[in-house]
């Protein structure tokens, strides 16, 4: 995995560092202080093997240090070495007489254990304990970020923004959670407050260039900062799979597919032991449309890191849309049979779309059945199998119950609903969806157009397959409405969803100009797609009515 060190000093320097304190080291091998200042050296510098093995020494020396305990526990949660890590925080916990100390190394033994239920409410007593110190909070935000629950994050951070308002960290957490909520202008005075703080760090680089490329801030003086920006990412994590994905969209959204594309290409070839370099390489030839080496790109990913929930989420889009289906011999992996105890286990009659790679194969419905094991606290998780299954396995009862986890999950969530809503609708079940849909939108904070206009255009469809005209007008008019300030935050899905709208209100010439102003703005595929088809029957009707 990539994973980003902030170093304290330049690297001949801490090359010079390392000389000195291992020979200390092995001089004086009884000592601790040097041993420990070797380990956390070790760990900033990326030999995290080595560091591991110094910190046991000083453990071993020390064991009364439940601070070294816990900063090695850390490092082999990490490295995903949890059982280790248990091990190292069960030896603190016994060692530690502090209450608030023991209740958070219990929330952490949980979170290696995938308790995040266990590890919530170890953290909260911890945090009533101490509720000045914003490690109980961090740790905290960072469970209920995991499980994908914005608010609990929200809820968290506003601890820590009320003790230091300039916590980086919690500035971060905060924008990715409005973000999550849609709440974009909550999410934007967030991240304009890390920028004050933190122009230059490449966490606050990747974000700002995330939404100025939304915005299609690619040409132009405002094309040239964004360039700027890339390269600052790039020189400061020139091995980061993100820096990388961030260049290649820069191109594509130029209008450069093609060179986009080599990006990701010469990234993973150069870092072949990458998943998320291969996992940004299947979203990117997704985007662009080409489904099969989309799906065997993300089949690398799996192969590489089979336990991430975005490469489970990636494979689950693009495999119903991979054209060529894989013979129905194929070795399942993980797939249980009728004895299972899982609570929606997958039939092995499905028909079979699955993931090449070398060695054993891997199936659509196998990649459904382990995620649904694997991240079941995940409400989107839920949303996605349900889709899954109603769209594409045609299992409607079983598709709308695993769809339904989501709002059982996470109830306050408007996203949820909104993602089960349009579930129920494409079963055919528009009544069911209307409630649904209704529902989320009580629950949009305002400025929430990234979900809200969707949500209206759903709306506006769903009651015009029941009959409800006026209703459905309404609705699509609101969606209108809606993406002339979505249009700020991106102009492209802005018109796709105008367009939709406006084909909803019998507006032809409307939906034709806002479906080409998309397709300009290098409108993305499966989207791109579904315009163009669109677009070819709106002007064979102009062209047919013309004639009449």
């Amino acid at each position: 995995m990539n994973v980003h060190l902030f170093l304290q000093e330049k690297p001949t320097r801490q090359k010079q560092k390392l000389i000195t304190l291992r020979k200390y080291v092995q001089n004086y091998p009884q000592g601790w202080k040097k041993g420990l200042e070797l380990a956390n050296l070790l760990y900033e510098m990326g030999d995290w093997q080595q560091a591991v093995a110094e910190y046991r020494q000083v453990i071993e020396r020390q064991p009364q240090l439940i601070g070294v305990g816990l900063q090695l526990g850390k490092l082999l949660q990490i490295m995903g070495r949890e059982k280790e890590a248990v091990e190292v925080y069960e030896k603190a916990l016994f060692g530690s007489n502090n209450e608030a100390t023991q209740h958070h190394i219990k929330g952490l033994i949980a979170v290696c254990r995938n308790e995040s239920q266990k590890a919530i409410i170890a953290f909260n007593l911890a945090a009533r304990l101490e509720p000045n110190k914003v490690v109980h909070w961090l740790a905290l935000a960072q469970v209920h970020q995991q499980i994908e629950n914005p608010l609990g994050v929200l809820s968290a951070v506003e601890q820590v923004l009320s003790i230091n308002p300039d916590d980086v960290v919690a500035l971060i957490y905060s924008h990715d959670a409005s973000q999550a909520l849609g709440n974009i202008p909550s999410a934007r005075e967030q991240l304009s407050k890390v920028i004050a703080l933190l122009p230059n760090d490449f966490r606050v680089l990747q974000r700002q260039i995330e939404q100025r490329l939304q915005m299609r801030l690619v040409s132009g003086i405002e094309g040239k900062l964004t360039k700027k920006m890339i390269a600052s990412l790039l020189l400061q994590t020139p091995h980061g799979a993100e820096a990388h994905k961030s260049l290649a969209y820069y191109h594509i959204l130029r209008g450069d597919w093609r060179q986009g594309v080599e990006v990701l290409a010469e990234f993973t070839a150069e870092h072949p032991h990458y998943p998320y370099g291969w996992y940004y390489y299947g979203q990117c030839l997704f985007d662009t449309g080409d489904y099969q080496r989309a799906a065997q790109m993300m089949g690398k990913a799996y192969q590489l890191y089979p336990d991430d929930c975005a490469i489970y989420q990636g494979l689950c889009e693009i495999l119903p849309l991979e054209p060529h289906p894989l013979p129905l011999s194929y070795k399942q992996r993980g797939v249980r049979g009728e004895e299972s105890k899982e609570p929606h286990p997958l039939p092995l009659s499905y028909k079979q779309r699955g993931v090449r790679g070398e060695g054993s194969k891997t199936t659509l419905a196998s990649i459904v059945e382990e995620m649904l094991r694997q991240f079941p606290e995940c409400w989107s998780v839920w949303a996605t199998a349900g889709r899954v299954l109603v769209e594409y396995f045609k299992e409607i009862e079983r598709g709308c119950s695993v769809s339904e986890q989501s709002i059982k999950l996470q109830p306050q969530l408007a996203d949820a609903w909104f993602r089960h809503g349009r579930v129920l609708a494409l079963a055919v079940k528009h009544q069911e969806a209307v409630e649904a849909l209704e529902e989320g939108w009580e629950l949009l904070p305002a400025g929430g157009y990234l979900q809200s206009v969707p949500a209206a255009v759903w709306l506006g469809e769903s009651y015009r397959v029941m009959g409800d005209v006026g209703a459905s007008q309404r609705w699509l008019k609101v969606a209108g409405e809606g993406c002339q300030e979505l249009r700020a935050f991106n102009p492209a899905m802005a018109d796709y969803w105008l367009g939709r709208a406006l084909v909803g209100l019998r507006d032809r010439l409307g939906a034709i100009q806002a479906y080409e102003s998309a397709l300009s703005q290098q409108l993305l595929y499966p989207a791109r797609g579904e315009v163009e088809k669109s677009l070819r029957r709106l002007k064979g009707k102009r062209g047919k009515s013309s004639k009449g």
